[in-house]
C-alpha cells in the first residue's frame, strides 16, 4: 500500500484538490485552484503521483528517485503557478500511485477537483486526457477541467452555459450551474438540445414541431424545479437543434464556464449522461464542470468501473 507525504493539513474551510503534473493545463488548474479555494475560505491541496515502470530491474534504487523527481516538479509547478504569492493556505501530497486513483481518492472529502484536460506522459506525472476524463467520470465532488490557456474570469460580461436534459439530475446540475455563475458574478445560459432524429417510434414524436415543443417544456419544468422561489434575475434559456454534445461545445467557444452533469437518462429531449459529458470535457474551448449525479445502479458499479478505467 502507498502511503501520501502530506504536508500540515489547515483548518476552516473547503478542499480544493488539483492533479499536478507539470504541464501547462495542470498550471492553469492550480490558479483556477486558488480562485475556488479564495472563493470558498477553503484551502487548495496540490497532489501529483508517481508510479514505476512494469519492468524496473534496480526497483530499490529507483523507487527513491522517482518520489524526489515527483516532489521536485511539485514545488517547480506551484513557483510558476504563483511566484510565492499564493492567496490560499497550500498542502501538497505526493503519493506513489495510478494518477486517476490517486486524485479519486484525495478528492473524497473534497468540495471540488480541478485537473488539466492534457499533460505529461511518463510515469511521474501522467497527467494525459485518459486520466484527466477518468477523474471526471469516477471523482465524488464537481469536477473542473482546465486548459492550458483557460482562466476563470469574473464579472458581468462573464457567461456560464449549463445543459440540460430531461432526467431528475438536471435539477442539481442548474442549481451548480446557479452556484457557479453567482461566484464569479456571471450571466447564466441554460440550453437544452433537441434533434428531429427520431429514437423512439411513437408517432407523437415524428413531428420535429412536436419535439421542439417538448424540448421547451423540459426546458422550463427544470428551471421552475431548481427554482422554485423565482427564476434567478441572469438567468436566460435557449434551445438549440442538434447533439446535446455538439451543442455544448459549440456553445462553450463564447462561454467562460460549461456545466454538465455526469450522468441521466437517455431522452429525446437532450440528454447529460456519461457520453455527453465526457466529449463536451475533452473538447470545450472553455473550462468545464462536471457534476457528478450518480444514480443507485451507477453508485454500485462506480469501484469496478474506476479500476477497468485506469487499469
Amino acid at each position: 500500500m502507498s502511503h501520501p507525504e502530506t504536508a500540515p493539513a489547515h483548518t476552516g474551510g473547503g478542499r480544493v484538490v488539483v492533479g499536478v503534473d507539470g504541464s501547462p493545463d495542470s498550471i492553469a488548474a492550480l490558479r483556477a485552484g486558488e480562485w475556488a479555494a479564495a472563493a470558498q475560505g477553503g484551502t487548495l491541496v496540490a497532489v501529483t503521483s508517481w508510479g514505476v515502470p512494469m519492468i524496473v530491474p534496480r526497483a530499490p534504487v529507483v523507487i527513491p528517485d522517482l518520489g524526489r523527481a515527483a516532489r521536485q516538479l511539485l514545488r517547480t509547478a506551484l513557483d510558476e503557478a504563483f511566484e510565492g504569492r499564493c492567496l490560499v493556505p497550500i498542502d501538497t501530497v505526493v503519493r506513489m500511485g495510478r494518477p486517476a486513483t490517486v486524485l479519486v481518492e484525495e478528492s473524497r472529502d473534497a468540495d471540488l477537483l480541478i485537473v488539466g484536460s492534457r499533460g505529461h506522459g511518463g510515469f511521474v506525472g501522467l497527467m494525459m486526457g485518459s486520466v484527466s476524463l477518468a477523474c471526471a467520470m469516477h471523482a465524488p465532488c464537481p469536477v473542473l477541467v482546465m486548459h492550458g490557456g483557460d482562466t476563470v474570469p469574473q464579472g458581468s460580461a462573464s457567461r456560464v452555459v449549463v445543459g440540460v436534459g430531461g432526467s431528475p439530475e438536471t435539477v442539481s446540475v442548474l442549481r451548480a450551474a446557479a452556484d457557479a455563475a453567482d461566484r464569479m458574478d456571471a450571466r447564466l445560459d441554460a440550453v437544452a438540445a433537441w434533434s428531429d432524429a427520431a429514437m423512439y417510434g411513437d408517432a407523437w414524436l415524428e413531428d420535429s414541431i412536436d419535439l421542439e415543443k417538448a424540448a421547451q417544456e423540459v426546458l422550463d419544468d427544470a428551471i421552475a424545479t431548481a427554482f422554485p422561489e423565482g427564476r434567478p434575475p441572469r438567468l436566460h434559456s435557449s434551445l438549440r437543434r442538434g447533439s446535446p454534445a455538439q451543442v455544448l461545445v459549440d456553445a462553450s467557444a463564447t462561454a467562460d464556464l460549461v456545466v454538465v452533469g455526469r450522468a441521466g437518462r437517455r431522452e429525446f429531449a437532450g440528454v447529460l449522461l456519461g457520453s455527453v459529458a465526457m466529449p463536451v470535457a475533452a473538447h470545450a474551448k472553455s473550462p468545464v464542470l462536471v457534476v457528478p449525479v450518480p444514480r443507485a445502479a451507477e453508485q454500485e458499479h462506480a469501484g469496478a468501473d474506476l479500476a477497468e478505467a485506469t487499469a
